[in-house]
C-alpha cells in the first residue's frame, strides 16, 4: 500500500521532517501528511474491498501506550519514532473501520498470548507459520511472521466466522 505522499516532502517520515521546525509550522505539515495519507489509505484499503472478500484487519502495535500533545512528541526522538508508526497504523485502522472491514490491534508483545486461543496446541500454531513461510520464501522475517498470526486470529475469530 503506498501511504506516503511522493509530492509531499518528508512525507514518509513526517515527525522526523517536521522536528526542526517551528511549531504551527510543523503542525500544519502533520496535518497535510495526515490528510494525503487518509486519503491513500481510504484509496488502498477500497482497492482491497474491490478485489477480495476481506472482511477483517489485524493491525499490530507496539507498546498501546497513548502518545502525548505533539509538542511533546517533536521534542524526543524516541517519541518521534512511535509517533511514526502509530500514524500508519490508525490510517489503516480507520480505513478498514469506513470500510466496514473489523479491525482489531494486538500488541506485538501479546501475540503469543493471542495464539494460545486458537484452537490448535501453541507449538503447532508456530510449525504451522514456519512451514507457511517455507512456502511464501523470503523475506520471512519476525514482521511477516507476526502478520500472518494476526491474519490466523482475524480469520478465526472474525465475527462472520463466529456466526
Amino acid at each position: 500500500m503506498q501511504l506516503c505522499d511522493p509530492s509531499v516532502q518528508g512525507s514518509k517520515q513526517p515527525f522526523h521532517e517536521a522536528e526542526p521546525m517551528a511549531f504551527p509550522a510543523a503542525e500544519k505539515f502533520i496535518a497535510r501528511c495526515a490528510a494525503s495519507t487518509t486519503a491513500l489509505a481510504d484509496d488502498a484499503v477500497a482497492e482491497v474491498r474491490r478485489r477480495t472478500n476481506v472482511t477483517a484487519c489485524c493491525v499490530l502495535t507496539a507498546s498501546g501506550k497513548p502518545l502525548p500533545e505533539l509538542k511533546h512528541i517533536l521534542a524526543s526522538h524516541s517519541l518521534i519514532h512511535t509517533a511514526e508508526g502509530e500514524f500508519y497504523r490508525d490510517a489503516i485502522d480507520r480505513a478498514c473501520t469506513r470500510q466496514k472491514i473489523a479491525v482489531r490491534r494486538v500488541r506485538e508483545r501479546d501475540m503469543e498470548t493471542e495464539l494460545q486461543k486458537l484452537p490448535i496446541a501453541a507449538a503447532a500454531a508456530k510449525a504451522r507459520v514456519a512451514e507457511f513461510g517455507k512456502q511464501m520464501g523470503p523475506p520471512w522475517t519476525q514482521d511477516e511472521k507476526l502478520s500472518a498470526c494476526g491474519a490466523w486470529l482475524m480469520l478465526a475469530f472474525s465475527p462472520s466466522r463466529l456466526r
